[in-house]
Formats: structure tokens, C-alpha cells, sequence
């Protein structure tokens, strides 16, 4: 009888050990596991790095180029993800590496002890699809934002490889996909319970931890409730405290962008502008923005955030914005050269403008700027159309008034010395979208000498700033 068992056991070890690709195949269920601790690794260290960037230091692949991590890690996408979850970008690939990491062990202690491993194997799988899912839209983000975050192509190497290693030479899953799925998920959502205090004490962008400041800034006082007025020149004592009190509350690296922001407004001499075709805002304000803008410019939708602000921020009247357009495309903007895609940045500048005399084009701007990965023509017409009917719009965008208004904006933009978008104006004088250095303009009426700016640091005029 033991002979016989032995043999029906030989016989069966060819198909259990197809059923239990793990046990069958233990090298591969370690190489996962080595390829999880390198992605954690290199995850925690990209991670290190975003902090190092954000307080002051300078990262190995902020480059200032295409190639530059810093412009995808301080993205709107990566942005809204570190907001809305609580981790950054690089918090999360810590995340999938430790799924990735912990299931193939269990998988090696279960074939071990003899254990079916079908329920981990479909975790493996799951966890490797959902690695390769989230490359692609990092991939995309990065397309969006012009730059190349040469960092993380270690990590989408890493995750391609344990995808191919994952679903190499197969292994019965089928049927298991709901437990896998179950077990990936305990898994991933362990590790984001294990790493949600960091992320959310990670520093933000230098956008959002400034639109922070100034929403703290601006609250209704503890004790009066009341909402500060903007101050009128350097005598209202109150306004002048929170003013000194905004600087005190910002990080260093922050103290530095605000004193660069100053001093390019100080070191800008004034340049005419043509009259505003729909000012938001009384034309009678102290204060007037003037914005260029380009539809995927990520800064530019970062910027619209910024105003959203500030309008909650400050009194009515006290400033007023002009939206202009600048579209990053040789097609339409005689200041660049080359285009890239279809022409959605010169329609959608066109498509704001035709939007001016309804009132709608702040509303169709944040609209657009919200849509902006994966934006095309077909789809920024289909939300203009929501704004402005659909005839209205045909024979705006064919129309000599549009072309002719475009043009003016483009000239005047090509007045102020800027590499890049978006390009800001405070009266006329070459300012940057930093959400503490306008609410600190508004409240002074453009003043650059208030004595509140004294406590900052020496400024840079040449910072490249937007």
C-alpha cells in the first residue's frame, strides 16, 4: 500500500505543481521578492530625495531640463495625489513595493509547508498588474508636463520586470481572483496605514504649501471672527501683524521664494498693457493681475488654483485679474518654435477668449485646466460647449475677432522677459504666481517696500520663478 501511495503521489506532482507555480518554482518566487525589496528601497529613496527638494536641497535628478524629477514630483497630478491621499507619488510605490515584497514570501513559506498557493499567486498577479496600470499613468503625467522623471525609470524597470516574472510560464490561478484580489488589497492597504503619518507630514509643493499659508493666513480671527481688509499703505497695524505673521509661518525654503518673487517685481519696470477685454474684478482695484497662460501648462493650472484662493482670501475689490492667453505652439504663437499633438493649446486659447463676453471664461478656464491630462481639441470643445453654445463657438474660432485678440495677447506677453508660462504681471510690473508674495500684494497694494519684508531673506532677480 505505501508503494502504491508513493507512486499515485509521483504521479500527481506534475499537476499540483502546475496548480502551485510557487512551489514548482521557488527561484522565481524569491527573485520577486528581491525585485519588491529593490522597488521599496528605491522608492524610499526617491522619497528621501522629494523631501531634500522641498526643504532647500537639491535633488540628484532635479536637472532644470526635460530630464528634470522635480518638475513631474511638483506636478498638478502629483500634486492632487499627495492632497487627496495623504502620500506622495513616491509614498505609493513604497506601498505597491511592500505588496510586492510580502506576497512572494508567503507564497515561498506556503509551498514550504506544502500549502496550495493559488490564492497568493493570483495576489502577485494582481499586485503586478496594478504596478504596470500605475506606470502608465505616471508615464502620461510625465508626457502632460513636458519632463522626464529620470528617478522613477528605475522603478518602472523594476516593476516591468516583476510583471514579466509574475506571469512567466503561468500556474493555475483561475477561480482565485477574488481572494487574491482580497489579500493584494490587505496587503497594499496595510502599507499605506504604515506610511499615512509621513506622507502626510511630507512638504507639499512650493504651490500648495503657499496656497496653504495664505488660506491659514486669511481665517476669521479666533477671537474677533472678523475678516481682515486689505491694508491701505503700511498704517493699518492689524493688517500689517498678519502680514509679518504670514512671513514668520513659512518654511525657509518658502521665506526664498517669496523674497525672489519681490525681487522681480522690484527689479520689473512697468510695461503698458492693452486694455483688459473682461476683467474679473472692479477696474477701479489697487491691484491688477494680468495673467498668460497655456491650457497644459501644469504651473498654469497651478495658478488658477492660486486665484481660487486669493478670491476666498481677500475682500471683494480689492484686486482684479485679466486673463490672457500664451499658447506654447508655433501654430499659433509666432514666439515659439515647434508644436507637438493636435492643436488643443491654440484652440483652447481661442475658446476662452470667444467664452470673454458671456462672463463664463473664468468658469470654462478652471474647467479646462481640471480636464488638462489627455486634454484634446475634440474634448476642449466638448466642454466649451457647456459654457458657450455650440454655433456661437464655430464661428468664434474662424472669426477675425478671436485671431486679432490672440495676437494682442501673445505681444504683449512677448514684453516681459519669460522662459516659460505662466507669465504674471502685477500693474504692469513682471511678478510670479507664488500665492504668499500676491496675497502680500494685494493686501499692500503692490507696495514692495512694506516693512513686513524686511524679516526675508536677500532675493534673487534671475530665480527662475513662474
Amino acid at each position: 500500500m505505501g508503494f502504491l501511495a508513493k507512486r499515485k503521489r509521483d504521479s500527481e506532482a506534475p499537476a499540483r505543481a502546475a496548480e502551485n507555480p510557487a512551489a514548482a518554482f521557488p527561484a522565481r518566487s524569491a527573485a520577486l521578492a528581491a525585485l519588491g525589496a529593490l522597488s521599496a528601497l528605491w522608492s524610499l529613496f526617491l522619497w528621501m530625495e522629494l523631501v531634500l527638494l522641498r526643504t532647500g536641497g537639491r535633488s540628484f535628478c532635479a536637472t532644470g531640463g526635460k530630464l528634470d524629477c522635480s518638475a513631474v514630483w511638483n506636478g498638478a497630478f502629483a500634486s492632487a495625489v499627495h492632497r487627496l491621499t495623504g502620500l506622495p507619488i513616491a509614498g505609493w510605490g513604497l506601498v505597491w513595493s511592500g505588496a510586492a515584497f510580502t506576497l512572494p514570501l508567503l507564497a515561498l513559506a506556503h509551498a514550504a509547508r506544502g500549502k496550495d498557493t493559488a490564492v497568493l499567486v493570483a495576489a502577485i498577479r494582481l499586485t503586478a498588474a496594478a504596478g504596470v496600470l500605475a506606470v502608465a499613468v505616471m508615464i502620461v503625467a510625465s508626457v502632460v508636463s513636458g519632463a522626464v522623471c529620470v528617478g522613477c525609470v528605475a522603478t518602472y524597470l523594476l516593476v516591468g520586470a516583476y510583471a514579466a516574472a509574475a506571469f512567466l510560464r503561468g500556474g493555475r490561478a483561475v477561480g482565485e481572483w477574488g481572494r487574491g484580489g482580497a489579500l493584494a488589497g490587505g496587503c497594499a492597504a496595510a502599507a499605506f496605514v504604515l506610511l499615512l503619518y509621513p506622507g502626510l507630514h511630507t512638504p507639499r509643493s512650493d504651490a500648495e504649501a503657499g496656497r496653504r499659508a495664505v488660506a491659514a493666513a486669511s481665517r476669521p480671527s479666533a477671537t474677533t471672527g472678523e475678516t481682515p481688509a486689505p491694508a491701505v499703505g503700511t498704517g493699518n497695524a492689524r493688517r500689517d501683524q498678519e502680514l509679518a505673521d504670514l512671513i514668520a509661518s513659512l518654511e525657509p525654503r518658502l521665506k526664498q521664494t517669496f523674497a525672489d518673487s519681490l525681487a522681480i517685481y522690484r527689479n520689473s519696470p512697468p510695461q503698458p498693457l492693452p486694455p483688459p477685454r473682461a476683467l474679473r474684478g472692479s477696474d477701479l482695484a489697487p491691484v491688477r493681475i494680468t495673467e498668460f497662460t497655456d491650457i497644459l501648462c501644469e504651473h498654469c493650472a497651478s495658478l488658477d488654483e492660486t486665484l481660487r484662493t486669493l478670491r476666498e482670501s481677500v475682500p471683494p475689490g480689492s484686486y482684479s485679474v485679466d486673463a490672457r492667453q500664451f499658447p506654447l505652439d508655433a501654430r499659433c504663437n509666432p514666439l515659439l518654435q515647434g508644436s507637438r499633438g493636435d492643436d488643443v493649446r491654440c484652440v483652447a486659447a481661442k475658446l476662452r477668449i470667444c467664452a470673454e463676453p458671456t462672463g463664463k471664461e473664468p468658469e470654462l478656464a478652471t474647467a479646462l485646466f481640471e480636464k488638462q491630462e489627455g486634454l484634446t481639441r475634440d474634448k476642449a470643445m466638448e466642454i466649451a460647449r457647456r459654457f458657450v453654445p455650440a454655433a456661437a463657438l464655430n464661428s468664434c474660432l474662424d472669426g477675425a475677432s478671436a485671431r486679432t485678440a490672440l495676437e494682442q495677447d501673445i505681444a504683449a506677453a512677448g514684453r516681459f522677459d519669460s522662459d516659460g508660462t505662466p507669465i504674471v504681471a502685477i500693474n504692469g510690473r513682471k511678478a510670479t504666481s507664488f500665492a504668499p508674495f500676491l496675497y502680500a500684494m494685494v493686501l499692500t497694494r503692490g507696495n514692495p517696500e512694506h516693512p513686513a519684508f524686511a524679516a526675508l531673506p536677500a532675493g534673487d532677480p534671475t530665480a527662475h520663478l513662474h
